[in-house]
């Protein structure tokens, strides 16, 4: 009863290229009163930073600081188990976890958490938010019901999910910091979705075998040839595939456009990095267990970058995606989220 009589102040606090974005927003029984968004140079928060969140804060008791983690060591994973049942690495090590939904968990490295409460010791910091989190927010009205692949994109930043009617696929995180290459990410990607009992290791296809999507000619080629009665038939379909490419032929034909969209988008190496990084993330899942003869044809992509129209020409023209970008305000997302855990608690 007593929240009702005071204004609640949220902030919103995002490091970014060598500086701070901060937004401030007042709201009254769900009414915005105000909101103001700034931004702060410097590599650790200033006085200037910490005497502008006071003067905004001041006026009530009831305010809420708010944050992004950045850190490499994140994810997420399928079910709410422990993580050493989920994962097979080092991440699973010294982690701290939050269910979703009772169906699928976000996991973020203690030591990273503690840091950025370190970092920002002298303004406070009341929530902080996963990536993940962003991409839950931004599409809610699409992960519920689409199989689509989701995605969160910040300058250095770019965590991917899979969604299937509100069931997580798969997830992966590339963040600012990480010494590895993009074919050292996706390389160590794992699937979240546990393997079928029935499913056997015979005829598996070995992930690490598969560099892009030109690979799966091969697959193509061999579930037609399954379909063919006797030697007879293959006449028939020569007859008539004379000026059908050959497997190769569509395999040179695409390397030459993947080249051509990396001479294109070598003037903004992070669009091709993301580019490069759908590629080979869908390349994994069609030649993964999870797959189950599904085909993604819708990418969802949250950008808070000013780019993006040539990532998206590409991801359509050379792998015949749907691709829907919206633009957002990162702190405006987290504000967003600080108020639905306000209203929870």
């Amino acid at each position: 009863m007593l929240e009702r009589l005071f204004q609640k102040i949220f902030v919103a606090i995002v490091s970014e290229k060598g500086g701070y974005d901060v937004q401030s927003l007042v709201v009254k029984n769900k009414k915005i009163l105000f909101k103001e968004s700034r931004h702060f140079e410097g590599d650790v928060p200033s006085p200037v930073i910490i005497r502008y969140i006071e003067d905004i804060t001041d006026p009530s008791p009831f305010f809420y600081i708010s944050t992004l983690n950045l850190h490499t060591n994140q994810g997420a994973y399928v079910g709410c188990s422990k993580p050493a049942d989920s994962l097979q690495n080092e991440d699973a090590v010294g982690i701290q976890t939050l269910c979703r939904d009772t169906q699928w968990t976000q996991y973020a490295s203690q030591d990273a958490l503690y840091q950025l409460r370190a970092h920002y010791s002298a303004v406070g910091i009341d929530f902080i938010f996963s990536p993940f989190s962003m991409i839950e927010h931004y599409f809610a009205d699409k992960i519920k019901t689409s199989f689509a692949l989701y995605a969160f994109g910040m300058p250095e930043l770019f965590s991917v999910a899979i969604f299937d009617g509100g069931k997580l696929e798969y997830a992966h995180h590339y963040a600012r910091g990480s010494s590895k290459s993009i074919d050292e990410e996706v390389s160590t990607m794992e699937f979240t979705s546990p393997l079928l009992e029935d499913e056997g290791s015979e005829g598996a296809i070995l992930l690490d075998d598969i560099e892009d999507l030109e690979d799966l000619d091969l697959l193509d080629d061999l579930d037609a040839l399954g379909d063919i009665a006797d030697l007879d038939t293959l006449d028939e379909v020569n007859e008539f595939s004379e000026d059908t490419p050959t497997a190769e032929e569509k395999r040179l034909e695409r390397d030459r456009n993947s080249e051509a969209v990396k001479s294109e988008l070598d003037a903004s190496s992070e669009e091709y990095q993301r580019f490069e990084f759908i590629q080979k993330t869908l390349a994994r899942f069609y030649a993964s267990t999870h797959c189950h003869n599904r085909f993604i044809e819708t990418v969802c992509i949250a950008d808070s970058s000013k780019g993006g129209d040539e990532l998206k020409r590409y991801l359509e023209e050379e792998l015949f995606l749907n691709v829907l970008i919206r633009k957002v305000d990162v702190c405006e997302g987290i504000n967003a989220l600080a108020q639905l855990e306000v209203e929870g608690l």
